[in-house]
């Protein structure tokens, strides 16, 4: 016999069958639960009910999380660049998919996604993807608690899974020294220049125009980066974050360099004729179009094999950067604001073992200042 309640406190009753049922009414109609114990319809109706009372719609029971995320998706094309969406659909349809796509979303609980990560850890999945799962599930579904389909983030009670730390190379200073005369009459002898020297990231250098560059304040604008859209090309695109948009000063060698990168292009525009591009970027092909990305790889690491240089990735250009100015003792917030990080966090999550040993130095330096005071106490 069924097990009557007040006004919308549901309903729990024993089947025939021997199974438990629980039904709670919702928008006019009646969502319904089958268990094998009382206990498990009393939970249910109240998780339920807690639900409902937090925005839960009767469309919320009945949509998939597959289906709703690929609607999320479609709507995300609107305010998110094409490669993060791209990115999105990528996590989705590898790993959430096929394990919660077919769940309905108001099913979902943080069991449920502490299984995937576990799953994901034993295909031998790394930290720093389950975290990017972490992030596209915590955003999908913080849009369906705004639409009322759920009604809370399951999310909020799963932990942000820890990420690794980041591994790289740097070049010492000798190398430095050793790459840059390499380059020196290079075609990009400006760009690896900069990059040694503004900590700016691939997609940034390539993305900086000939009116970012302010010679009174003697400073570079960065505002923008050039992104390889699949499909379409390469395109300007505006910087992933806030910090991103940034001013840093740069060095009057730098704007020596810049200067004659300036007076090159001028010599290949004219050579160029009718066939030169004008995109006012400072680094481009030899018609004035934009950069391929993969063939300032190639060229980099060409200079690296002929001259007995560590193999090390275009990006380190933009560590040994950051490396260099923290060793040689310069504030962690003015590093990153000019990395453009978030926050000072990021830049000492990133690189602690270089400011290690400035904090070598620096034990070392502070006891020559006091010195005089032990040697009274000895």
């Amino acid at each position: 016999m069924a097990r009557k309640r007040g006004n919308n406190e549901g309903t729990i009753y024993k089947r025939n069958d021997g199974r438990w049922c629980a039904q709670v009414s919702l928008g006019g109609r009646r969502i319904t639960k089958y268990a094998k114990t009382q206990k498990e319809c009393r939970d249910w109706v109240k998780q339920t009910l807690d639900k409902i009372e937090h925005g839960l719609t009767f469309e919320g029971t009945q949509i998939s999380l597959e289906r709703f995320m690929e609607s999320w998706l479609d709507g995300k094309e609107l305010s998110r660049r094409p490669n993060t969406v791209r990115n999105y659909r990528s996590y989705c349809s590898e790993y959430i998919f096929p394990v919660l796509g077919k769940m309905r979303i108001q099913a979902i609980l943080p069991a449920h996604i502490r299984q995937l990560y576990l799953r994901m850890q034993m295909d031998g999945r790394g930290a720093r993807t389950i975290q990017l799962i972490h992030v596209t599930l915590h955003c999908a579904l913080k849009q369906a608690v705004r639409e009322g389909l759920i009604g809370h983030n399951p999310m909020e009670a799963v932990e942000r899974p820890k990420v690794e730390t980041q591994q790289f190379q740097v070049f010492t200073e000798e190398q430095v020294r050793t790459f840059l005369a390499a380059a020196r009459g290079h075609p990009f002898e400006a760009l690896f220049y900069l990059a040694l020297t503004t900590s700016l990231r691939k997609g940034e250098l390539l993305g900086l125009m000939w009116s970012d560059v302010d010679r009174q304040k003697v400073s570079l604008k960065i505002e923008r980066q050039l992104q390889n859209v699949p499909g379409n090309g390469y395109a300007l695109v505006p910087t992933k974050t806030k910090s991103g948009r940034r001013q840093i000063k740069v060095g009057k060698g730098a704007l020596a360099m810049l200067e004659a990168h300036r007076q090159r292009q001028e010599t290949l525009k004219a050579s160029a004729g009718d066939r030169w591009v004008e995109t006012g970027m400072i680094f481009t092909t030899n018609i004035g179009t934009y950069l391929d990305q993969t063939r300032v790889s190639r060229e980099f690491k060409q200079i690296l094999r002929e001259n007995g240089l560590p193999d090390l990735r275009f990006h380190d250009l933009r560590h040994t950067s950051i490396s260099l100015l923290l060793d040689m003792g310069t504030p962690v917030n003015t590093v990153q604001r000019r990395a453009g990080h978030s926050k000072a966090s990021v830049t000492t999550d990133i690189y602690g073992h270089v400011m290690a040993h400035s904090q070598d130095a620096a034990a070392e330096n502070i006891e020559e200042i006091v010195k005089p005071l032990t040697n009274d106490l000895q």
